[in-house]
């Protein structure tokens, strides 16, 4: 019996059973970090373009107006029609993952592409060095910060980093079959995955060369041609239908978005040295890690091998050193370029630590050393991956907590003014027409405009930008907010009433412009705690006894506030009018906070009434004396222009008397 047993626990798939635990805990992972929301500028292209897929069956919205919302990743053709920048093939799989499970499902593509990937690491690397280096090499993918951290954001590096990885299986396991119909077959399959990541990031057109590059290097005679004809035929379809769609959106095969925003052309050698100092450290730091560092030196030279590695690393590496984007700041705001090498790198590294422990004496010496390493690089895997992800979930559970009562508190249709992080969330529920908030006043104008013209590339279209700067960046404040009072006119009287959503800066600056004007109401307050963490806390006090005292308490989100434009004065507010209800609501808020007649609480806000006034007489006190000093300045140049001209004319008369 016990031999039985025995024979048969040898029989299980062991590697398999241990990657589909793995798999599954870092499923969980992921999930406890994502919240389903849009998750930024760039997110709104990709997930708002696929909202309109499935609403429309077209990937561009057009404007009711020319100044409503549409986020800074768009551009507009000349049919006024807004696209995303990006390719069109990662909205269409979010679309997909709309229609199957629900508005908001494509958010979730992330997540799915990172357990792809690491699944097909595993299936990629055992064809190189075996099972349970592949198993390894999958641990290797989910250990990865950056990696682990874009599963949860919602953009489109993780799916196209699962496409490549799997294709690359594909072609390989293909090349080295023995039956002709898989040397046809999976080749083709690899190569309609690995072009498929072009359309969902142009520059992963670079990565249609490893495939082929291996095939040229590793493949002999007729089976050559085979692997190649299948790869370019499977290639040409998303190929194919990436130029008809550029075709159609840009009016020609080669044109993309980003000629539009004039990025195309901002890959420049100057920038090599910068983004270095950013590339090297980091990729070391946030990708690879110890095990990476520790084996790489044991790779052995060989040229075919060199060749490959070379075409599958450098092209990308060396494309992205000259772009002009690379923030700098331990994220993945640019090691996410970097993703489509990370597969590259981690078989590296397996085939590196493979041939170091067969260097090594004695097998339990060589697994005591495998063991250390896998724990090392396990510990600097959670912290940093833990690091990276508690910030970036607090952020969107903010977002998604003001989304729920903007749908609570404002009305399908209704006309919503707030800053462009909340609109970019908002922009895909396709309930409300948007409106930035920087159009309330001349300088959030004229800021938006200088950074969009100010430079060779940036992220918001130039024409959008002078657009914008012809319609009303001639307004000063007084015609502005008189434009605007028209403006809100319009939109209620057309059905869409107007509500401004902010902080209380912000409301207060709106209600300061609008209130002589108009009726304003307190549509709802949104306000509540978070979690201190999810997994971990990274913000840490030094002290670990007051640590332990601080580190459960919920966090209070920031408060933010909904108000509704209501009808139009009959007439409008004095200043003394204006002054009255001021007061009466200053009164209602004190009341508010102090409800039972504390004294102490009584004094305090006093006293904190009495600071602003302080410092605000400070402040013109301030300014007045700036103002006295630049009147100075000018009049002293005045004085001295005025005395050179005299002296300039007294100089001509001098020279204009007849010498005796």
């Amino acid at each position: 019996m016990m031999g039985f047993l025995h024979d048969m626990l040898r029989r299980l798939p062991w590697p398999l059973l241990v990657l589909g635990g793995m798999l599954i805990v870092y499923a969980m992972l992921l999930k406890v970090y994502l919240v389903p929301t849009t998750g930024g500028t760039d997110q709104n292209g990709y997930h708002v373009s696929a909202r309109m897929f499935n609403l429309n069956g077209v990937f561009y919205q057009k404007t009711a107006d020319d100044l409503q919302f549409v986020g800074s990743m768009w551009v507009v053709n000349e049919r006024g029609e807004y696209y995303p920048k990006y390719p069109p093939l990662y909205p269409l799989l979010a679309a997909g993952m709309n229609r199957l499970m629900g508005p908001g499902g494509g958010f979730y593509a992330t997540l799915w592409g990172a357990i792809l990937a690491a699944a097909g690491m595993y299936v990629l690397a055992r064809r190189f060095v075996g099972e349970w280096y592949g198993v390894l090499g999958a641990g290797l993918v989910m250990l990865c910060p950056v990696f682990t951290a874009l599963g949860i954001t919602r953009n489109s590096h993780t799916p196209s980093v699962a496409l490549l990885v799997w294709g690359m299986a594909a072609v390989i396991y293909g090349a080295t079959a023995r039956r002709r119909l898989c040397q046809w077959l999976l080749p083709f399959a690899g190569g309609v995955l690995i072009a498929y990541t072009t359309g969902i990031r142009y520059t992963d057109f670079l990565m249609i060369f490893v495939p082929a590059a291996f095939a040229v290097l590793f493949t002999r005679g007729a089976r050559r041609w085979r692997v190649l004809a299948a790869l370019a035929a499977g290639a040409a379809v998303p190929f194919c239908v990436l130029a008809l769609f550029l075709w159609q959106a840009y009016g020609a095969p080669w044109r993309t978005g980003y000629s539009l925003t004039d990025e195309s052309s901002s890959f420049e050698l100057r920038f090599v040295w910068d983004n270095l100092l950013i590339y090297l450290p980091e990729f070391f730091m946030l990708v690879v890690g110890p095990v990476g560092l520790a084996a790489l030196p044991g790779w052995r030279w060989r040229w075919r091998r060199a060749v490959f590695w070379a075409v599958w690393i450098l092209p990308t590496f060396l494309l992205y050193l000259t772009y002009y984007w690379a923030p700098d700041g331990e994220s993945t705001g640019a090691m996410r370029f970097l993703m489509p090498l990370m597969p590259a790198v981690f078989l590296l590294a397996l085939l590196g630590l493979r041939r170091l422990l067969r260097l090594l004496p004695d097998r339990r010496l060589a697994a005591s050393a495998l063991a250390l390493l896998i724990a090392v690089q396990g510990i600097w895997g959670v912290t940093r991956i833990t690091r990276l992800c508690e910030g970036k979930a607090a952020n969107d559970l903010q977002y998604l907590v003001l989304l729920e009562s903007m749908k609570n508190h404002i009305p399908d249709g209704a006309a919503v003014i707030a800053s462009g992080g909340l609109l970019n969330e908002a922009d895909f529920e396709r309930r409300w027409r948007l409106y930035p908030s920087y159009l309330l006043t001349p300088w959030g104008i004229r800021n938006t405009v200088e950074r969009s013209l100010g430079v060779q590339a940036a992220g918001l279209q130039k024409e959008r930008a002078l657009a914008l700067k012809e319609k009303l960046g001639s307004l000063n404040s007084g015609k502005l907010q008189e434009y605007l009072r028209g403006f809100f006119e319009e939109l209620a009287a057309a059905g869409h009433p107007v509500y401004f959503v902010g902080r209380g800066s912000e409301v207060n600056q709106f209600r300061r412009s609008f209130h002589r004007w108009f009726e304003l109401e307190a549509a709802g307050t949104v306000a509540g705690e978070r979690p201190a963490y999810l997994l971990r806390p990274v913000k840490r006090d030094a002290s670990r006894y007051q640590e332990a005292e601080k580190r459960h308490k919920p966090v209070p989100m920031p408060v933010w506030e909904i108000v509704r434009l209501g009808a139009k004065r009959p007439k409008v507010l004095t200043s003394a009018g204006t002054e009255q209800e001021l007061r009466e609501e200053r009164r209602e808020i004190l009341d508010r906070l102090n409800r039972d007649n504390d004294p102490e609480l009584a004094r305090d806000l006093a006293r904190l009434e009495a600071i602003r006034d302080e410092s605000q007489e400070m402040r013109r006190q301030i300014q007045q004396q700036k103002r006295a000093a630049e009147a100075r300045r000018r009049a002293a140049e005045k004085r001295k222009a005025e005395a050179a001209k005299k002296a300039a004319q007294a100089r001509r008369k001098d020279e204009a008397k007849p010498q005796k």
